[in-house]
């Protein structure tokens, strides 16, 4: 049985622009789905996204949980948009109907300039570098892929690459082998590792009621509630007086990760 696109001639142009199309669609789909989920699953290490969301906006004086969350829903809207866009762009372009693929591709790349452009102000305003990092990377690497997009439209049709058997056997064998190794990586991590995502920590006494507490990497809202959970009912003497967060400085060790001092007293 012959495959259709081993027999014929592709231009190279045509694969690069429907890769362009299958990443950002991609991409904007696991985003969605992390939000959806948020936080760690098995088999899926996301992001408390409400969290991290409340987090930043109460680092600027806005402690209302609404505010963030509605913020939030306002980021997965452009997400959404982007994501469908993007979608709807590749469907066209696999059906041949360029003119309007590229009428979609555009409208998905202006939703995503939008998104990493707010992110990449709420980055400054929050002060997170590392969030403004990736999300400047990003932007323009969504302006490249437009302007990549575009320019490859304009190539020379006589440009062919041909896919032949033993090429497709041995693209076939290295990409089963990532597969493998990285399904492989993710079983192995989630079988030996994941519970440190929802298993309760242990609160050290570092001195007299003051007792000191450092997450996991990744460790999320889950973590912190049980290990606030355990730590009552294992020092049902003591009340919690305050929770205080050690500062970034402090903590750059850590990946990711977040260290507290709970300040009790006796009952």
């Amino acid at each position: 049985m012959k495959l259709s696109f081993i027999i014929k001639n592709t231009p190279t142009n045509q694969l690069v622009r429907y890769s362009i199309l299958f990443y950002w669609s991609i991409f904007w789909l696991f985003n969605i789905v992390d939000k959806i989920i948020g936080g760690s699953l098995f088999l899926w290490v996301g992001r408390d996204r409400f969290a991290q969301f409340q987090k930043f906006f109460a680092s600027a004086g806005l402690e209302s949980p609404a505010i963030a969350n509605f913020a939030l829903i306002i980021a997965a809207g452009l997400e959404v948009f982007a994501f469908v866009f993007f979608t709807g762009a590749l469907l066209y372009f696999l059906k041949k109907k360029i003119e309007t693929s590229r009428t979609w591709f555009f409208i998905g790349i202006v939703f995503t300039l939008i998104t990493f452009t707010i992110f990449s102000i709420g980055d400054h305003i929050f002060g997170d570098r590392f969030e403004l990092l990736e999300h400047t990377l990003f932007w323009f690497l969504t302006l490249f892929s437009w302007v990549a997009f575009i320019r490859l439209e304009n190539s020379s049709e006589t440009e062919k690459m041909v896919i032949n058997k033993k090429q497709l056997i041995l693209v076939s064998v290295i990409s089963l082998m990532l597969v493998s190794t990285t399904c492989f990586s993710i079983f192995s991590y989630n079988y030996n590792f994941f519970s440190r995502r929802t298993d309760a920590l242990v609160a050290q006494p570092v001195g007299e009621n003051i007792y000191k507490v450092s997450f996991p990497f990744l460790g999320g809202s889950v973590v912190f509630e049980k290990t606030i959970d355990q730590f009552k009912s294992e020092n049902p003497t003591k009340k919690i007086n305050h929770i205080y967060t050690v500062p970034n400085p402090l903590r750059l060790k850590k990946a990711d990760g977040l260290i507290f001092y709970i300040i009790t007293e006796d009952k």
